[in-house]
């Protein structure tokens, strides 16, 4: 097939999202047999591995007739084997793949049809649309949700205490956002600060913002730009302001990696901060002294939270021989048993709304705000992601918040960028 040639060029530009470097000569031929024990091959990116080695090892103690075994790979670096592995016609039986990469493997084939086993489900309508929606091509499921992160606000109570702000009432909107962060500001901290050198950050943190404003960078089958559309020019033009106008954000913020953003909002020199679920524990753990609550990604005014819906979709590639075994799995993993006593245990939002409600997150409220999160996240949908975010809205971004460009002009240039990209 001519799209597989040409695949591994693409996805190599993956690691640029995360800025994610070396790679693993690790393979697989898919399932085996022994004659008495299969062996499924499961692959999946490190960011999941935890998860998915817990899944596997859970359903490895039941009485299947099989077993699930685990390759793990460096984050991006699984598009790449996934790749090289079609090219030969080898490749694992079940993967665990970023959900926005989805629709390109859709695309070319490299998963099974799994319309039938997912309209069996009787719990289908629990899913996020958004993630569904990635899994779908050409009206056929190929991949269905399978872990979810999602984006939402982290803000220092303390700090709002100390400058007069109700710390159990966080901004709603981005006038009180703006008006907090102005507020937060003081001599040795800032009231804001953000990822502004990682690409794949602004992908879960800034996007919600264009969306929360009406707006989109793509059409809803993901080939028309709408990039430079006055909804997401106005929110480029906010985090310009944040950055440049109020200067409420660290010098220095647009070179700042997650570790960078993070440190600073636990160490206390930022009050607020856009993160993910999972990072939640994570400040927990690093900073256990530190106060803080958890809310919604503020909106424009008289407009709709948003969020960004990320995670793993869980498909099979269509190298494997044993589908049915397969299927077993992957209905194993959408199970409560997993969902819920293993992913809401550990702190990763389940991806069925029935499971949003559950003794984990009672223990620890601040988890529930991620699941109305997901309620109104939203996944771009594109079979060229990559090449779309590694230039065209990187470069907008980094131009505008250093203040080279303005966001109109900026945005109108990745929009043309974008065209031709879609357009190739």
């Amino acid at each position: 097939m001519e799209n597989l040639k040409s695949i591994i060029g693409m996805l190599l530009l993956g690691a640029v999202i995360c800025f994610v470097s070396g790679c693993s000569n690790q393979g697989s031929t898919g399932g085996i047999s022994d004659g008495s024990q299969v062996v499924l091959e499961m692959w999946t990116r490190e960011a999941s591995e935890n998860n998915v080695r817990a899944a596997a090892e859970i359903f490895n103690e039941g009485d299947h007739g099989f077993q699930v075994e685990v390759t793990s790979f460096p984050n991006h670096n699984l598009s790449d084997q996934f790749a090289s592995a079609l090219t030969a016609g080898e490749g694992p039986d079940i993967i665990s793949i970023d959900l926005i990469l989805s629709p390109y493997f859709s695309s070319i084939g490299a998963f099974q049809d799994l319309t039938d086993f997912y309209n069996s489900l009787e719990y289908k309508d629990e899913f996020n649309e958004a993630m569904v929606r990635l899994g779908r091509y050409e009206d056929k499921q190929y991949a269905v949700p399978f872990s979810a992160d999602v984006s939402a606000l982290f803000y220092n109570k303390e700090h709002f205490e100390e400058v007069g702000l109700d710390p159990e009432k966080p901004p709603e909107t981005w006038q009180e956002m703006r008006e907090y962060a102005k507020k937060l500001t003081t001599d040795d901290r800032y009231g804001y600060v953000y990822n502004g050198g990682d690409l794949g950050s602004y992908a879960f943190t800034f996007l919600p913002f264009i969306w929360g404003n009406g707006g989109n960078i793509l059409n809803e089958d993901g080939t028309e730009s709408l990039i430079s559309s006055d909804e997401a020019i106005e929110a480029l033009t906010f985090y310009r302001d944040l950055t440049l106008k109020d200067k409420v954000t660290p010098k220095g913020v647009i070179s700042y990696a997650g570790s960078e953003s993070t440190d600073a909002f636990g160490n206390g020199t930022a009050s607020m901060l856009l993160n993910g679920n999972f990072g939640l524990g994570d400040i927990i753990r690093d900073y256990p002294d530190l106060d803080f609550g958890v809310a919604l990604i503020p909106k424009n005014e008289g407009k709709k939270h948003s969020s960004f819906s990320g995670g793993e979709l869980i498909a099979i590639p269509t190298v494997s021989n044993y589908i049915d075994e397969a299927q077993e799995f992957i209905e194993f993993a959408l199970s409560e048993e997993l969902q819920v006593h293993q992913f809401a245990k550990t702190g990763t939002i389940p991806i069925r709304e029935d499971f949003f409600d559950n003794q984990y997150f009672r223990e620890e409220p601040r988890y529930q705000v991620f699941t109305e999160a997901l309620k109104v996240a939203n996944a771009p949908y594109t079979t060229k992601y990559t090449q779309i975010f590694s230039e065209p809205l990187l470069n907008a971004m980094q131009r505008t918040l250093k203040g080279e460009v303005e966001p109109r002009e900026a945005f109108e240039q990745a929009d043309k960028e974008i065209e031709q990209i879609l357009n190739r």
